[in-house]
């Protein structure tokens, strides 16, 4: 578990951990305290049943030296990596310890059965978490359901709704709600994401587990992303690439603790980290991500994918500027939208764009591939990106 500031809720996903079915003894739990300013350093003297270690930081080393310090200490033979907001089902660990047991080539992800759930009241919840909370408090016999929220801020800038017993009776449940991640994939693709060609995207350290002969395949989250987002998609993408499986455990719950956000923020450092994670891997199924941020959706990026990797199998020398021009425009899309610009003029993106004797070349390809009727998707992005 990593952690910056998230005390009480890293408290209570202790508590859960201590509810496991798993045996105890079996278990250890590492916790990486990336240089907090709140309470969090009281978990130093926390004694649960299971071997625990607290490691601090005394400087915010972010996301991914964060979870590749507390792997380093880790001594199991399955790793699991969660968020410290997470309280995972009594079953959880039990459930990936039989599936690694069974394959040891697995990266096991909770994207199908994830929940949000509010286990403390806090003054800095934007808006929509507070008119969340108002709805879900209404439907529930409880009693906060007659207390306003602006009365209990009054008093408190936090305000605890459990203690550890109503943890192991798993009453944070009376304030969940399902968000699964990626529901449209999973609904068409299934649990073992079978005809999608990104499954890197559910490699969510929000809760995933990998043996440790697995986690080496691939290597150490890369320590070169900054802020939030996307660190555990490329080492997703770099285990996806060494042949490892990625599939989602449906049996088992998990609920995401909410806690104070700012999603402008977020999606600012996701859209710098995720051409970050592009220019280390300058590949189609990476890159295409780009369309996402103009407009498309993560199911249209897999029928482009698998029509551009049918195109390249199929005429591997055929359309060599037309797949050359691709991580061009994803790149120029990328850094329009850093910098807040409209995503225009893309033919002009680069020197190589700009070359007459490419161009021609280009135009050659694009009309020869529009004519064959073979590749309508990738024909029809092109058409459209080059408008731009």
């Amino acid at each position: 578990m990593i952690t910056h500031n998230k005390y009480p809720q890293n408290l209570y996903s202790l508590y859960a951990l201590e509810n496991q079915t798993f045996d105890p003894k079996q278990m250890e739990v590492i916790l990486v305290d990336d240089a907090s300013t709140d309470k969090t350093p009281r978990l130093q003297n926390y004694r649960p049943p299971f071997h625990f270690r607290y490691i601090r930081c005394e400087q915010n080393v972010g996301r991914s030296k964060a979870k590749n310090i507390g792997i380093e200490a880790a001594t199991g033979e399955v790793l699991i990596i969660i968020d410290a907001e997470m309280i995972l089902d009594p079953a959880y660990v039990k459930q990936h310890v039989r599936l690694h047991q069974a394959d040891p080539n697995l990266v096991v992800t909770g994207c199908a059965k994830h929940y949000n759930t509010y286990t403390v009241l806090d003054k800095k919840f934007n808006r929509e978490q507070l008119k969340l909370f108002r709805r879900l408090n209404r439907k529930k016999n409880s009693r906060y359901r007659r207390l306003r929220i602006l009365r209990i801020f009054k008093k408190y800038s936090k305000m605890r709704l459990f203690k550890k017993q109503s943890i192991f009776q798993r009453k944070y449940k009376k304030y969940a709600y399902p968000a699964p991640f990626f529901r449209e994939i999973i609904d068409r693709h299934g649990a073992h994401y079978e005809g999608y060609h990104l499954p890197y995207i559910f490699v969510v350290t929000h809760n995933i587990s990998v043996r440790r002969s697995t986690f080496d395949k691939a290597g150490p989250f890369d320590e070169g992303f900054k802020g939030w987002g996307c660190e555990d998609w490329e080492f997703g993408y770099r285990l996806y690439r060494n042949g490892v499986k990625i599939i989602d455990n449906p049996k088992v719950k998990v609920y995401h603790q909410e806690h104070p956000r700012s999603l402008g923020n977020q999606t600012k450092d996701a859209l710098i980290n995720y051409q970050y994670f592009f220019t280390r891997h300058p590949e189609f199924e990476v890159g295409v991500q780009s369309l996402c941020w103009i407009g498309k959706n993560l199911l249209e990026v897999n029928e482009l994918v698998i029509e551009y990797k049918a195109m390249v199998h199929q005429h591997p020398q055929q359309y060599s500027h037309l797949i050359q021009a691709f991580p061009i425009l994803f790149d120029q899309i990328f850094t329009l939208r850093i910098r807040n610009l409209p995503v225009t003029n893309l033919m002009n993106a680069s020197g190589t764009m700009r070359d007459e004797q490419w161009k021609h070349a280009f135009f050659a390809e694009l009309n020869q591939l529009k004519s064959s009727r073979e590749y309508p998707k990738l024909v029809a992005l092109l058409e459209s990106l080059i408008r731009k």
